[in-house]
C-alpha cells in the first residue's frame, strides 16, 4: 500500500514540474514576454487601434508608422491567423500572422500575410516589431503614401 502511495506522489510530482520545464528553459520569461507582445500587437491592428498597435512599435519606426492612419482607417479587418513563433536568436524573432481583411471602398474580402519582425535590446524582455503596414494597406488597395 505505501508502495502504490509513494508511486502516485512521485508521478504527481513529475507532472506538477513538467509544467515549470519550459520556464526554466527561459528563466526571464522573454518569450512569454514576445507572444504577450504580439497579441496585443495583433489585436490592436485587428479592431484598427493604430495608437494602441504603436505601443510595441520600434520607436524609431514609429511615426512612420502612425502615418498611415488615414488610409488604414478605410480598412476593416474581420479575422486574423497567427503563425508560430520563429526565434532566430534570444533577442530575435519573426511570427508570420494573415489578416482577413477589406477595404471599405470595394468591400472584396482579402487574405493578405504581414511578415512580423520582432527584436529586443539589452537584458530586458521588453519586445518591439518592425511592422509591414504599407503592406497590409498596399494589398488592400489603399493607395499608400
Amino acid at each position: 500500500m505505501h508502495i502504490r502511495i509513494a508511486g502516485s506522489l512521485a508521478a504527481l510530482l513529475l507532472i506538477a514540474n513538467a509544467g515549470c520545464l519550459s520556464e526554466l528553459t527561459d528563466p526571464l520569461g522573454r518569450r512569454s514576454a514576445l507572444k504577450e507582445a504580439q497579441l496585443k500587437y495583433t489585436q490592436a491592428i485587428r479592431w484598427g487601434n493604430l495608437d494602441r498597435a504603436s505601443e510595441f512599435v520600434d520607436p524609431e519606426l514609429r511615426a512612420t508608422f502612425l502615418s498611415f492612419a488615414e488610409d488604414f482607417a478605410t480598412i476593416r479587418i474581420t479575422d486574423y491567423d497567427i503563425g508560430s513563433i520563429h526565434y532566430e536568436s534570444k533577442d530575435r524573432a519573426d511570427v508570420t500572422v494573415t489578416y482577413h481583411a477589406y477595404n471599405m471602398g470595394t468591400f472584396i474580402d482579402r487574405s493578405v500575410r504581414e511578415e512580423q519582425r520582432w527584436h529586443r535590446e539589452g537584458a530586458g524582455t521588453r519586445w518591439w516589431v518592425n511592422p509591414e503596414i504599407e503592406t497590409l494597406v498596399g494589398a488592400l488597395g489603399v493607395s499608400a503614401q
